[in-house]
Order: C-alpha cells, then sequence, then structure tokens
C-alpha cells in the first residue's frame, strides 16, 4: 500500500509541476540585450551584455536564451551556434529563485555595418526537464560599426600629394568680382583680363589683378559600383575606408567636406548625399552614413544619381573620385565631368595582378593606388 502512495504521490508531483511550469514560468522573467557602445570602428572588441532575472520564487532549472545577429560579428565561441548568414547563438543557464544572471560577452567587429538585434527566444524546462516551453520576448539594440580608414605606404604619398594641393589652392582662387589693382600685361595672360581703360591712359598694355578667394569645400564621390566579371567586395570596401580617412584629415584641419556614396541606406533605401560642413559631429555623420550603407542591397547608377551635383559650379571646390570600377559606363561619367574644367582626381585602389582598362589615364587624372598594400596593413 505505501508503494501505491509513493508512486501516487510522485506522479501526482509530477503532474503539478509540470502544470506550474506551463502556468508560471513566464511570469516575472525578464532578459535584456545591450551592446557596450552605440558605434564602434571596424576591427575593435565590444562586448554584448546578456541580462536575465528570474523574479519569483518558482527556480528555472534550465533556460535557453537564442537570438541571432550578423555573422560580421565575430563571437569567440561561435562553435555553440549555428553560422550562416547570421549567427544564431544559443545560450543555456540555470536559475534559481529570485536570482539574477549577468553575461558579458566579447565580440570583434569583423566588418562596418548598421547590426540591430530585434526580439529573442526563449526556452524553459519543468523541474525534471521533461517538457519544454517556448515564447518570444522583446529586444531591441543596435550597433553602429564605423569604416576603420585606410592604411598604406602609396596611398599616404597619394594623400600626401592630394591634400597638398587642395591646401595650396586654398588661398589662390581668384575672385572674378573683387580687384585688387592692376599691373602690366605678361604674355602668360588672357585677353579678358586687359583693362582697356586703363591701357588707353597709361599707353602700354595693363592687366587686371583679382583678389582671391578660400577654397569652399572639398567633395568626395564614392563609387561603390562592381561591375567586374568577378566581383571583389574588398576593392569597394576599400574606397569607403579611402574616403573616411580623407574626410578626416580635411575636417581636422578645418576644410569643409561633403561625401557622396551611390550606396543604398539600409534605413531609408536612399544614396548617401552628406552636403559640406566642417561642425562638430560632421564626420559622425560620415560615419554613420557609412555604416548603414548595404552593399547586399545593390547600388544606384552612378552618373544618374549625382547628376546635379556633378553639374554644379566647381571651381572654388575640390573634387576627389573613389572607384574601383573602372566600366566604360563610369569612364564616360568621369569625362563629361572634366570638360566643366574642375580640377579633380580619381583614385582607384587595384590588387597589382589587375589592369587598369583606363584609357586617356592623364586626362582622366587617373591614380592608381595598391590595394594589397593596403589590405595588410588592417
Amino acid at each position: 500500500m505505501l508503494i501505491i502512495w509513493i508512486v501516487f504521490g510522485a506522479v501526482f508531483l509530477f503532474c503539478f509541476q509540470k502544470w506550474i511550469y506551463g502556468r508560471y514560468w513566464e511570469k516575472d522573467l525578464s532578459v535584456e540585450l545591450a551592446f557596450s557602445k552605440e558605434s564602434a570602428v571596424a576591427g575593435e572588441v565590444c562586448q554584448l551584455s546578456e541580462r536575465v532575472e528570474n523574479r519569483k520564487l518558482l527556480p528555472l532549472p534550465m533556460l535557453k536564451v537564442k537570438f541571432q545577429v550578423s555573422r560580421k560579428l565575430r563571437f569567440p565561441d561561435e562553435g555553440e551556434g549555428a553560422v550562416t548568414d547570421k549567427y544564431y547563438r544559443n545560450d543555456i543557464l540555470s536559475l534559481g529563485p529570485r536570482q539574477r544572471v549577468i553575461r558579458i560577452i566579447p565580440f570583434t567587429c569583423g566588418a562596418r555595418g548598421y547590426y540591430r538585434i530585434r526580439g529573442l527566444d526563449l526556452v524553459a524546462a519543468d523541474l525534471f526537464l521533461t517538457r519544454e516551453m517556448i515564447a518570444e520576448a522583446e529586444a531591441d539594440s543596435t550597433l553602429y560599426v564605423y569604416p576603420a580608414p585606410a592604411e598604406g605606404v602609396q596611398l599616404e604619398s597619394a594623400l600626401q600629394k592630394l591634400n597638398g594641393e587642395i591646401l595650396a589652392k586654398r588661398h589662390m582662387l581668384e575672385d572674378p568680382f573683387e580687384y585688387r589693382g592692376i599691373r602690366e600685361y605678361a604674355p602668360c595672360d588672357e585677353m579678358k583680363t586687359i583693362n582697356w581703360k586703363a591701357t588707353a591712359r597709361m599707353g602700354e598694355l595693363m592687366v587686371n589683378m583679382r583678389n582671391y578667394t578660400s577654397l569652399r569645400a572639398v567633395r568626395i564621390f564614392v563609387n561603390l559600383a562592381d561591375s567586374g566579371i568577378l566581383k571583389n567586395e574588398k576593392l569597394v570596401e576599400l574606397c569607403i575606408s579611402i574616403a573616411v580617412r580623407f574626410a578626416g584629415e580635411l575636417l581636422g584641419q578645418g576644410i569643409r567636406a561633403a561625401v557622396y556614396a551611390n550606396g543604398k541606406d539600409i534605413l531609408t533605401g536612399d544614396p548617401m548625399k552628406i552636403q559640406p560642413g566642417a561642425g562638430p559631429g560632421h564626420m559622425e555623420s560620415i560615419n554613420r552614413a557609412f555604416a548603414r550603407i548595404s552593399l547586399e542591397e545593390g547600388v544606384y547608377p552612378f552618373g544618374g544619381i549625382f547628376r546635379r551635383e556633378l553639374e554644379e559650379e566647381g571651381k572654388d571646390t575640390a573634387t576627389l573620385f573613389l572607384s574601383a570600377d573602372r566600366s566604360p559606363e563610369f569612364q564616360e561619367d568621369i569625362r563629361v565631368f572634366a570638360r566643366t574644367g574642375t580640377d579633380f582626381t580619381w583614385m582607384c585602389p587595384l590588387l597589382p595582378r589587375m589592369e587598369s582598362h583606363v584609357e586617356e589615364e592623364e586626362a582622366l587624372h587617373f591614380v592608381r593606388l595598391d590595394a594589397e598594400d593596403m589590405l595588410h596593413g588592417k
């Protein structure tokens, strides 16, 4: 008889705990996920905080916290999760009554991007681990990973040369509306600069001397197209890194910088158009805009999307094109721009084995950069 009561009691306990867990396991249970920073730079080590709290008397002998993040955020223990286009993490823990567990999970920001964790799954078991109960929980945490500024011996030389030319022009652009006097004619002077009234009065050719105005801004156009048969996303990413590097140097010298890129913003779907600026926070705006560009979403036709910007008067504006794409369409866009008479430079990162396939390199102000040197520097 005692054995029967023991068996009956065991069955009752099993069924009762099963009912209790099925009804109350979610009660007063909270889970929070949060990145340790709002923004980081590609290659930087950050942390993900996982906070689980059980505020009831009922213990949770087994609780799984499941969520997914981009595989570009590299966790050291990826073997515990399945890795496809996303990294699926599955953390298992045990919680006693009124217990809180906080885990700090380090990871490396493998590439620039806009990363967001939205929602997670909870899987709990009863006291005897015979039944699993599943629920969804809210979570919303975002991380901006900025592109790392490019480095390389050849790049340093090219940027120093370009920067020197820009600084030299900064106070040497003639203002057609302001004059500072007249002087004698020289063979290099244009006919339109001759002051005929002064010539008649002086009896010899005299020309106007114009005042100088400062450089208004530097425009950086980044073409993110990859039209080759063999896609090379690393070269496209290098163009972004070079743009970030140069924009940072310009802003550090107080020169206004504008940045345009034909990639699609992952949040708005718009191309990147950062107007000229040099104030506090301008570099962060550039970094955030680059972080939100997703190459997987495709790009806009370069000439079509930036036609208005390319046609703007640019005599007091320096222009830099960054493009690993050497397609005939892009080369024609550069030729059309060259006819405006605006000074510009086209920098193109390529691997040593790659042919440039650029016609009239001198006319297109083509500067080849050693991509391998910059890639090894990372």
